[in-house]
């Protein structure tokens, strides 16, 4: 763990690896577990979808608004995941969060993860969520199956593939590295891992 800068001690956990390996599942597993962690909500130009909540996931804005938001500065990060949907971490939240001390957890993408790593290095901790190799499957072939045993489209898949080696490639810049056979052990990983770090920073409070 490296000394905050002048943002404060606070920290944003960001969770990366490639698509359909279970980052948000394992962050919703976190959640209720620490009084002092919070979902860092996203904008997005996509539509809601049944379960979300306006300002808790994320914030659901046009794209005229998002290129506002942009270009005004309000984003520490911006990526067009998929053609037209356009994500980005808020920055006034994440800077809050900082001064007060207190934690922030999100699911990005790693180019994603990168820009908010360069912004705030010493307040950003990158967990790579990596798929487990299975019998004579490596990791990705696994990711391809979980994928599939859950229903995703078929395009949905093949976009996700394209990318997943990249994404794979990335582990090596990350702090830390989880691999999510089962949800149970990986989340408990987590947890050690969150506990670590902030146990670490709240020393450096009181001193």
């Amino acid at each position: 763990m490296t000394s905050p800068n002048t943002y404060g001690s606070g920290a944003i956990f960001l969770l990366v690896g490639p698509g359909g390996v279970g980052k948000n599942t394992l962050m919703q597993e976190i959640l209720p577990q620490f009084d002092d962690l919070h979902q860092v909500p996203t904008a997005t130009t996509r539509a809601i979808r049944p379960g979300e909540a306006e300002g808790r996931e994320h914030y659901f804005i046009d794209q005229p608004t998002f290129i506002t938001w942009r270009d005004g500065g309000k984003l520490a990060e911006w990526e067009q995941v998929h053609p037209g949907k356009w994500y980005g971490v808020v920055r006034d939240p994440l800077e809050n969060a900082f001064r007060d001390g207190t934690f922030l957890i999100a699911d990005v993408e790693i180019a994603g993860a990168q820009k908010v790593k360069v912004a705030y290095p010493d307040n950003t901790i990158l967990i790579f969520i990596a798929p487990p190799a299975q019998g004579d499957k490596d990791p990705l072939q696994v990711l391809e199956q979980r994928m599939r045993a859950r229903g995703e489209k078929e395009d949905g898949i093949i976009s996700r593939m394209a990318r997943a080696q990249r994404e794979m490639d990335f582990s090596g810049q990350c702090a830390y590295r989880i691999t999510n056979d089962e949800i149970g052990r990986a989340s408990a990983e987590l947890k050690q891992m969150i506990d670590y770090e902030r146990h670490a920073r709240l020393a450096m409070q009181s001193e």
